[in-house]
């Protein structure tokens, strides 16, 4: 075993070196994932951006509809009035016609306001995952740094125990043998 002491400090520095490389490599995979994250986050953002859009657009076009559906409902109401010979323009006649407006108004409205739920919905989706996309280029731009004082606290870590047992001088767990060591009771050991 005598003759792989003179190949120690080298191999201890190779270990060192490639541990550093090592973290340096890992804060740099860190930083490519997160990356990915965070356009996959953009890409969700912008199609949650696009649905609610498609939403909004949807909800005009079925209040249209409903709004179209009602006054046809109306025209009817008043035709069927107009033929049973009520008069159209006066009594309870007008008090009928304009609660079938109020509540073809209140349907119309209905269905727009549910439309625009369902946008904001889409916005908030949108707005969470824009804040991802943040968070994960921070965790992007951090990673090498943090991988970079990795490796150098590695490297000083080892090069001073490697200083330290090629110097001769005494570490925390190796006591010098020529000094004397005392217990908590003043015992030497």
């Amino acid at each position: 075993m005598a003759f792989l002491a003179p190949l120690a400090a080298p191999l201890a520095i190779g270990g060192a070196g490639i541990s550093a490389i090592g973290a340096i490599e890992q804060g740099q995979a860190t930083a490519n994932a997160a990356s990915y994250s965070a356009q996959v986050a953009r890409n969700n953002a912008t199609v949650a951006e696009q649905n609610a859009q498609y939403s909004t657009e949807a909800g005009q076009a079925r209040a249209e509809a409903s709004s179209r559906k009602g006054a046809a409902s109306l025209g009817k109401l008043k035709a069927s009035q107009a033929a049973s010979g009520v008069d159209v323009n006066s009594g309870s006649a007008v008090n009928v016609q304009e609660s079938e407006r109020e509540t073809n108004k209140l349907d119309t409205e209905t269905v727009l306001n549910n439309a625009e739920l369902q946008a904001y919905g889409y916005r908030s989706q949108a707005t969470s995952f824009n804040a991802q996309a943040g968070l994960k280029d921070e965790e992007a731009k951090q990673a090498p740094i943090g991988a970079g004082f990795a490796a150098a606290g590695g490297l000083l870590s080892s090069a001073s125990s490697i200083g330290m047992k090629w110097s001769g001088l005494p570490t925390a767990a190796t006591p010098d043998p020529g000094v004397a060591t005392f217990n908590s009771g003043g015992q030497v050991y």
